[in-house]
Formats: structure tokens, C-alpha cells, sequence
């Protein structure tokens, strides 16, 4: 008689995402617990368990971890950027070297599926280049999800409620017993509030409006420190030579800047984070989810900017928050592979 081991909850329900155009892609959520069959593992030079990979394939880098249950078992790899609707090739060949370095770590033979959630993929497809790649490293189940999909895997956990991404963009998503909401999520150019890119926007928006009213906004200096220019002429003309990445990452002088004494940076960093909670805000109201749903933000600006989530907690603390940290690969752990 196998063993059983138990990877942990998810959630309740099963949704079909259209990723392709023309292409349905089940995610699959569950409450009850998902166990994975050990006979294959005990097989294995020895190895006693069974093990799955989350990757997490990121605008700004690669995440791909190991789990034994709720337990890490190998170092986590990491790679560049991934966002598979800029570039497919790139994205498909740092994926795919992720996996190959867990697996110098651990034996194939005893993991019980990969999943990769990549940013891009909703609009751009592209899964079944990911998982032709991986099916020539692993015979076992490979499903590609988006990074949005991944990060309402380990934001809730099982549970119905909203998960506030704001990276580089933004997005907000609810999950209901009767299905998905989406609120925002429709890029820089129309959209990404309380983004990265947004936090950057707003602070030129900010100077640049102090110039036409007479007067040198303290946002100023900062933001020609960090573009390296003499004044802001200069920044402005720098930043139309750039990605939307790279102005993105401005955020992070606007961030150092906002200092109590520096009233226009925290504006735009509060500014950002109001707009982000006003986009949760309607998607609570849109689903009627229950006072005691649980929030989770995630993304690099609420992980790293204390004033921004202080803001989200301050606006939506009747909730029960999640502050997420680092990668959502761990959102593994609750999907059920077939």
C-alpha cells in the first residue's frame, strides 16, 4: 500500500480562462486537501518524497521554488525578466533553465508537476512553447497559468476573496463562489493605478506642475539624481528614451524621497495607493464579498513601500490584509494537478 502525502488546500471551484483568443485553460480550485501518490517517488535512488515546482515568471525576473507540502526543499532558482508577450523566446529559455537547476538539485523522477505563472500570457498566449520546452526535461503534468492567476493561488488560499497585484502595472481580481472580477489591469496607457508606474507618473506630474505654476517642487532633485541629469528638462526628455520598466523603477527615488519633510513625494505615493484601494474598494462593492473576506496585496511597491500599504490598511483595515512578500511561486500549493 503507497503512501499519501498532502500538499495543502485550494479553492473552490473550477474557472475557465481564456488565454489565447480561441484556447480555454482550466485553472483549478479546491477546498479540499490534494494528495499525490508516493509509490513513483519510493522508487527513486531512495528519494522518500514527492515534491512540486511554482515558478513565478515575472516583467523583472524569474522565480522557480521546490515544495514538499508546505516545506521549501531546494534552493530557489532565479533568472531575468519574463514576460512572455515582450519577449516569448527569452521568457520560454530562462523558464526552462530554472527548472533545470532544480532538478540538479532534486530527482525528476519524483516531481509531481510544475506550474508557471507568466506575466504576459492572458494577451499574448504562448503555453504550449512553455510546456513543449519543460516536456523535454519532465514527462510529468506542466500547466501555465498567468502571474495573476498564480498570485490568487497564494494570496488566498483556498478562500474567496481579492488579490491587489501592483508591480510594474496592476491589477485587481476577486474570486466569489459564483466566479472572477477583474477591476483594472489595463496597462500604462489606460491604466495601472496605484502601479509602480503610476507612483513615477504622478511625481512628474507633480514637478512638472510646480514648473508651470512658478515654483521647484523637492521632488525635483531626487528625480534627476536618480535619471543622473542636470535639471528637469532634462529628466523629462531622459524618460522618452525609456521602457515602461525602467521609468517604472523610478518609483523607487520617489519612494526614498517620501520623507515627512518632502510633501510632494508622499503625495504621489499616496495618491497611488488611494487610487489602488479605490479599484478594491469597487470590486468589494461589485461582488458583495463579506466584511471578513481576506485582501492580499501583492507585488513589489505594498512590499516594499511602508507609506503605500499604511494607506491601503488605513482605507481598507475592516478587512483581514495580507501583506505579500517576494515571489507568489509558493501558490503551487494549492493547485491540483490532473
Amino acid at each position: 500500500m503507497s503512501s499519501i502525502l498532502t500538499f495543502g488546500m485550494a479553492f473552490q471551484q473550477s474557472v475557465s480562462i481564456n488565454v489565447t483568443g480561441n484556447k480555454i485553460f482550466p485553472v483549478e480550485f479546491w477546498y479540499r486537501p490534494i494528495t499525490v501518490d508516493l509509490y513513483q517517488a519510493e522508487k527513486t535512488k531512495g528519494w522518500r518524497t514527492m515534491y512540486v515546482i511554482g515558478i513565478d515568471s515575472g516583467g523583472t525576473h524569474i522565480v522557480a521554488i521546490a515544495f514538499n507540502g508546505e516545506e521549501q526543499i531546494a534552493q530557489a532558482e532565479t533568472a531575468g525578466g519574463g514576460n512572455i508577450a515582450l519577449d516569448a523566446a527569452g521568457t520560454v529559455h530562462r523558464i526552462v533553465g530554472t527548472v533545470e537547476k532544480i532538478f540538479q538539485q532534486l530527482p525528476a523522477a519524483a516531481c509531481a508537476g510544475i506550474l508557471v505563472g507568466i506575466a504576459g500570457v492572458a494577451t499574448a498566449g504562448g503555453q504550449d512553447q512553455v510546456v513543449s520546452a519543460l516536456h523535454e526535461l519532465f514527462a510529468g503534468p506542466v500547466v501555465v497559468i498567468s502571474d495573476a492567476d498564480l498570485a490568487m493561488l497564494n494570496g488566498l488560499h483556498g478562500k474567496n476573496g481579492v488579490v491587489a497585484i501592483a508591480g510594474t502595472g496592476s491589477i485587481v481580481l476577486a474570486q466569489t463562489p459564483q466566479g472572477r472580477l477583474r477591476v483594472g489591469g489595463w496597462g500604462w496607457r489606460f491604466g495601472d493605478e496605484g502601479s509602480a508606474y503610476d507612483i513615477a507618473r504622478r511625481a512628474f506630474q507633480t514637478i512638472l506642475s510646480a514648473r508651470d505654476h512658478g515654483r521647484v517642487s523637492p521632488l525635483e532633485v531626487p528625480l534627476c539624481a536618480a535619471l543622473q541629469v542636470p535639471d528637469y528638462r532634462a529628466a523629462v526628455s531622459r524618460t522618452y528614451q525609456m521602457d515602461r520598466g525602467t521609468f517604472a523603477g523610478l518609483a523607487r527615488a520617489v519612494a526614498q524621497a517620501a520623507t515627512p519633510a518632502n510633501l510632494d513625494a508622499r503625495g504621489a505615493v499616496i495618491d497611488a495607493a488611494n487610487a489602488l484601494s479605490d479599484q478594491i474598494t469597487l470590486a468589494l462593492v461589485r461582488t458583495r464579498l463579506p466584511a471578513h473576506a481576506t485582501i492580499a496585496l501583492t507585488g513589489s511597491v505594498p512590499a516594499n513601500n511602508d507609506l503605500y500599504f499604511q494607506v491601503v490598511t488605513d482605507r481598507l483595515g475592516s478587512h483581514p490584509l495580507r501583506r505579500l512578500q517576494g515571489s507568489n511561486a509558493p501558490g503551487v500549493q494549492y493547485y491540483r494537478f490532473r
